[in-house]
């Protein structure tokens, strides 16, 4: 049985003093699972032939599987587990698995005892003949001061009061790579030094160690950032001229080591262990303005480390499939034609966008489709063996790579958009908001929509259809040329785009319910779509639950809310002014304890719990919040 204590700063100190590397580093993780895979990731401080037994009760299956381990430091070594079954795994029982290591011919068990459920022997995953409910959301940031919603789904699937969801859905933000607290840079360098992480020392656009060191660069990484060139004094006194666009980018995460340590002090209490004191102690030399700033932010990440031993238990139980989004990279990443044309015609952003993307492939994307990604897992395994990871090469690959976007052979089927490297460049300015996907990757999507199914999961980590009173306002900052101001960054922002999108969701051929599940904007909501003037009973859910760990302005939010239900309510004259304006949008309220409706809008942190048929169609949808709360949706018709 495992022990759902959380850790304590004491005990993070105490961890500490040991000046011990636990073998497991990071995880299990449950990745892609169908009825003939199951894919296990974790990160291991040494290199040994790690195997997975899997157990139906105290049957052990038959299976072939494949490690793959790569080297990302001197004592850190990423390993990924991928099992296969000729016909399928038992369907809707609980399957345990242990991952042993072979040590001079002898087996000897991992200890995944943190990592097990209440009741359980072992982490364990159950694969569904149909999908029943998943879990979705986005936007995790740890030194938000909101609670992070991973542990209150902990500490339910504990107590049996949340039945385990069949998949967890990352829709983006799982890391923020730009906002970065100036006490997380700090840990982020620690642990590099301490578990030997390489990185990448291009040999253009290089920023030195010491530049980077955080002694010289806390609260002032801005200025290592290029300048825009040949700006007009108009265009630099109204659009500014920093290449890099984050509003918060002081801490910007830089090195291709400082990506991997994010990655892991995201994920893993034990990595905190092992520089929590140190990263405490260096408050000691700030300026007393930046100590201030400092210990408010290290309170916040304090909080987040003493529920990371819940977040663990989740992932290692759930199968869980991610997708990137701005935040995975930096800001507005492609936001538009203008952002790229500077971020990519400057080496030292470029590298930094490479770097992340890197990070990206082996902490999330390998996961998700191994085959999709098969070649940079080559490449990058290659690399490793020099102990750094730069390659002039390597990076025009990863640049080119196109292959992000993937699908999960689930019923109904997972299928999980790239809306941030397929973009559809405005036409008329550079400067325009481009469109979240291309033409070519529309149509590539269209197939998939219109497979004979009941239903289909789309996950777009921006929702398609979002609150519209935001839209107008983004919409205006756009007009004015302040599209970075407020992250333009909707499917009907470019009038490409949108128009498709629309008439593949208009369709005939398309699924009796879709069911986008998004992330993106730090507030929850449900809508629905139906055709105007159809007696067809398609219908499209938009269910968008943001953030695990962070938060819109509650009182911003209420006011967007009543001005988006009297300006756009379902019969309201100006939808016609819209590019939806042959869909039928209807607003879903939460329900209060005593069944009366509140507001539509919701900005507690939370994730979404998406509730299924037996046909596939949506039967239920509720956000489990971070303080412990549930809410409902009113699914009926107003």
């Amino acid at each position: 049985m495992a022990d759902t204590n959380l850790t304590s700063a004491d005990s993070l100190e105490k961890n500490h003093k040991t000046k011990t590397i636990p073998e497991l580093l990071c995880g299990p993780f449950l990745r892609k699972v169908d009825k003939t895979q199951a894919i296990i990731w974790f990160v291991t401080s040494a290199e040994h032939k790690y195997s997975v037994q899997l157990k139906q009760q105290s049957h052990k299956l038959s299976f072939q599987q494949t490690l793959q381990n790569i080297q990302i430091g001197s004592q850190c070594f990423i390993n990924q587990i991928h099992c296969k079954v000729e016909d399928s795994w038992p369907l809707n029982q609980n399957i345990g698995y242990q991952i042993e290591k072979v040590v001079n011919g002898k087996k000897h068990k991992l200890d995944l005892t943190s990592a097990t459920l209440n009741g359980e022997s072992s982490p364990a995953f159950i694969v569904k003949d149909k999908l029943s409910s998943v879990i979705q959301g986005s936007c995790r940031k740890p030194d938000h001061p909101a609670p992070d919603a991973f542990a209150t789904i902990g500490k339910q699937l504990n107590d049996g009061s949340l039945t385990r969801p069949d998949y967890l859905i990352m829709a983006g933000d799982q890391i923020y790579a730009d906002d970065v607290a100036a006490p997380m840079l700090v840990a982020c360098q620690y642990l590099s030094k301490k578990l030997g992480l390489y990185s990448a020392t291009h040999e253009l656009g290089a920023v030195s160690k010491q530049q980077l060191d955080w002694r010289y660069s806390l609260f002032n990484r801005s200025t290592l950032f290029p300048k825009k060139q040949d700006q007009s004094w108009f265009a630099k006194f109204w659009h500014g001229d920093n290449i890099v666009s984050a509003r918060h980018h002081e801490n910007h995460l830089i090195g291709l080591d400082e990506f991997f340590a994010c990655y892991l002090l995201t994920w893993s209490s034990q990595c905190w262990s092992l520089v929590y004191e140190q990263t405490l102690e260096a408050k000691e030399q700030l300026k007393a303005n930046q100590q201030t700033i400092y210990q408010n932010e290290l309170d916040h990440l304090t909080g987040f480390i003493e529920s990371l031993p819940l977040f663990a238990q989740v992932v290692a139980n759930i199968p869980t499939v991610m997708i990137f989004d701005d935040h995975d990279i930096t800001d507005d990443w492609n936001l538009t034609a203008d952002w790229e044309e500077h971020i990519y015609g400057n080496t030292i952003t470029n590298n930094m966008i490479r770097d992340g993307l890197l990070s990206y492939t082996l902490f999330q994307g390998w996961g998700n489709c191994p085959e999709k990604v098969e070649d940079l897992i080559e490449q990058i395994s290659e690399l490793s063996k020099s102990k750094d990871f730069a390659s002039e090469e390597f990076t025009e690959v990863i640049h080119l790579h196109n292959q992000w976007h993937y699908s999960i052979k689930t019923e109904p089927a997972i299928v999980v958009l790239d809306t941030r490297t397929h973009r559809w460049r405005s036409e008329t300015s550079t400067k325009n908001p481009s469109g979240l996907m291309d033409w070519e990757r529309l149509e590539q999507f269209e197939k998939h929509l219109f497979k004979p199914q009941n239903s289909v999961l789309v996950v777009s980590a921006a929702p398609v259809f979002g609150v519209k009173s935001i839209e107008v306002i983004q919409k205006a900052c756009e007009l004015l040329g302040k599209e970075l101001l407020v992250d333009v960054e909707n499917w009907m922002a470019h009038q490409g785009s949108a128009k498709k999108l629309m008439e593949m969701l208009r369709h005939d051929s398309a699924p009796d319910e879709v069911i986008i599940l998004s992330g993106d904007v730090h507030y929850s909501f449900c809508f629905s779509a139906m055709r105007r003037f159809s007696s067809d009973t398609d219908k499209i859910w938009q269910l968008t639950c943001s953030g695990f760990k962070n938060e819109f302005p509650q009182g911003l939010l209420k006011f967007f809310d009543f001005i988006d239900r009297f300006l756009y309510s379902e019969h309201s004259i100006l939808n016609l002014f819209t590019k939806r304006r042959k869909m039928e949008i209807e607003h879903h309220p939460l329900l209060s304890r005593k069944g009366k409706h509140e507001r539509h809008l919701h900005s507690q942190s939370a994730a979404g719990l998406v509730t299924l048929n037996e046909k596939g169609l949506l039967a239920e949808y509720r956000l489990i919040s971070g303080q412990g709360e549930t809410h409902l949706f009113d699914l009926n018709e107003q």
